[in-house]
């Protein structure tokens, strides 16, 4: 993705469009040894190479395309730079960790990327939201208030990967969250 113009006319079109209208400036660019002829093919090596750079910068801000800032993505989103997985796995960490919603889909993608079947999730407990403030202005608690959530899974791979599987829920997850892990038998349904 990204624009990939390097076709010189252009550019200098683009740098004549910079400069005031009017018949002066017409006449300075009829000739091309006029200061502002000679600036204009002077400089458009480096506005190609600059709009060339842009439009890479560009691919680089977007998890999809992002290549060579792919270490700094997950250093600010996930805290954890992985080189051990594929990029297309370290991309797929970085967009459930982008979604803060508790998404079976994303738990289920996590849990495939570190070789673990990811069954049943729950919330077993749910807790009430009722009540008065002292000053009877507001509730006692909010939906934002701690919650706990059963994942059962199977685990096809070794401890080190039930562990890195355990560490980016819990890295995943609001703070409000309290995860338990069970692993064995895989019941199936979701909530």
């Amino acid at each position: 993705m990204g624009i990939k113009i390097r076709v010189p006319e252009l550019y200098e079109a683009s740098l004549r469009k910079l400069f005031p209208q009017g018949a002066y400036w017409d006449r300075q660019f009829q000739d091309p040894a006029s200061d502002c002829s000679l600036f204009c093919k002077a400089k458009l090596d480096e506005f190609i190479r600059y709009r060339t750079r842009m439009s890479g910068l560009f691919d680089e801000s977007i998890v999809d395309t992002a290549g060579e800032t792919l270490d700094d993505w997950e250093r600010v989103i996930t805290g954890t730079v992985r080189r051990d997985l594929e990029p297309e796995e370290r991309r797929a960490l970085l967009f459930s960790r982008k979604n803060q919603n508790t998404n079976p889909a994303a738990i289920r993608e996590i849990g495939r990327i570190y070789g673990i079947d990811v069954g049943k999730i729950e919330f077993p407990f749910r807790p009430a939201f009722f009540g008065f403030s002292r000053f009877a202005i507001g509730r006692i608690a909010s939906p934002a208030s701690f919650s706990t959530i059963f994942i059962y899974a199977s685990a096809a791979g070794n401890g080190e990967a039930k562990a890195a599987f355990e560490k980016t829920l819990r890295s995943e997850a609001l703070a409000n969250y309290i995860l338990y892990f069970f692993y064995g038998a895989v019941p199936e349904g979701d909530f």
